[in-house]
């Protein structure tokens, strides 16, 4: 099983694959990471992962293009609401790959 900084450098890996446009890469990566996860952030950040490669894979990333209300959702969350290693795992991952397209468009 992976450490959870291992986690977060593969999700960054993975994001960074995303945004050059390598989904293939990306996916493989991903179904290699999936069995690899046993916690519920790593769970979580998966959840992202997935959702982030069936958007740009259908050719809908329209309908994730807006990263500052992506980013003004991660942060406001968890305020609002509690949180667990699952919630952060997807928020973060949503926010990191929200900032990766954020700097890609610039």
């Amino acid at each position: 099983m992976l450490s959870s900084s291992m986690i977060k450098e593969e999700v960054d890996v993975i994001i960074e694959s995303i945004t050059n446009s390598k989904l293939e890469d990306a996916k493989q990566r991903l179904n290699h990471l999936v069995p690899q996860v046993s916690s519920e952030y790593g769970r979580g950040a998966i959840l992202a992962l997935n959702g982030i490669v069936n958007v740009t894979e259908n050719k809908t990333p329209d309908k994730m293009a807006d990263s500052q209300k992506i980013l003004r959702a991660v942060e406001r969350i968890p305020r609002v609401e509690m949180t667990d290693d699952l919630d952060r795992g997807y928020l973060q991952t949503l926010g990191k790959w929200a900032k990766s397209v954020k700097g890609s468009s610039k």
